[in-house]
């Protein structure tokens, strides 16, 4: 891993990742970033009075930054706080579990529970979410 600017980490690979991989690192940069945005902003959970976003003693003031509707941005923002992505990096790696699960071949006692196809489905959605990455590959999209 590299550091970056920030303090945060970012994974390096050389070569083809597989769509797992993939994921892990974009889970991995996601949840450093909502960790680096705790820290400054002195906690997880954030709260919003329509011109700034709050956590503790910290604040940022959306209506400075001369937008039409601070309102929304800041709803925006207080609805992407980082105690939200670090939730969402969770539910993202027990969508991934599920999907390596040796026991997820969508048969179990002569039933077809469509446990791989479901999962396979569910990573491609979320590689998607990153699709403007360099690292994503095309065939990874639903199809």
């Amino acid at each position: 891993m590299a550091e970056q600017e920030d303090g945060t980490e970012q994974i390096e690979r050389a070569g083809e990742l597989t769509i797992t991989e993939f994921l892990e690192a974009r889970i991995e940069e996601d949840e450093q970033a909502a960790k680096g945005a705790a820290l400054m902003m002195g906690g997880g959970a954030w709260g919003n009075d329509g011109t700034c976003v709050a956590s503790g003693e910290d604040a940022f003031w959306v209506d400075g930054l001369h937008v039409q509707s601070p309102e929304l941005v800041s709803e925006h923002i207080v609805r992407h706080n980082p105690a939200r992505v670090l939730a969402e990096c969770a539910a993202k790696r027990a969508i991934i579990e599920d999907w390596e699960d040796p026991n997820c071949d969508g048969v179990w006692e002569g039933y077809d529970y469509g446990c791989a196809l479901t999962t396979d489905r569910a990573a491609r959605a979320l590689a998607a979410v990153y699709s403007d990455h360099p690292d994503y590959q095309q065939e990874w999209a639903r199809g």
